[in-house]
């Protein structure tokens, strides 16, 4: 599995052609989303329309790197976010469990006394 360890995290909410590589994504980083993709530790994902494919794209000094995913059944989650906003900054374990094929929109974290309420039904 991929390692995201010291890497800011940049999520692109629009769909994207698949067909893309290093330069037609670093492009749309620069056009679209109005950052550096020669940003060391920046790790720009992307998506197709139906969601069912992903790739990561990653300057490493030397050169761009690509991470591609794509799935052999069902799609990859999406985060809540607004749409009037193209991208935004996920969070490590956000874009591991996207990866991992989990919803991370209906992802919640429970108090104690809603655990309590909920064992006691």
């Amino acid at each position: 599995m991929l390692s995201l360890t010291g890497y800011r995290l940049v999520l692109w909410n629009g769909a994207t052609d698949m067909r893309l590589s290093f330069n037609g994504l670093s492009g749309l980083v620069v056009n679209e989303m109005k950052e550096d993709p020669f940003q060391y530790g920046t790790l720009y994902a992307f998506f197709n329309q139906r969601r069912t494919q992903a790739k990561l794209l990653a300057w490493e000094g030397d050169g761009f790197g690509i991470y591609y995913k794509r799935l052999s059944r069902g799609s990859f989650g999406a985060p809540v976010y607004d749409p009037a906003r193209r991208m935004m900054v996920l969070e490590k374990k956000d874009l591991l469990l996207i990866l991992e094929g989990v919803e991370i929109r209906y992802r919640k974290r429970y108090s104690r006394s809603a655990l309590r309420q909920l064992n006691q039904k």
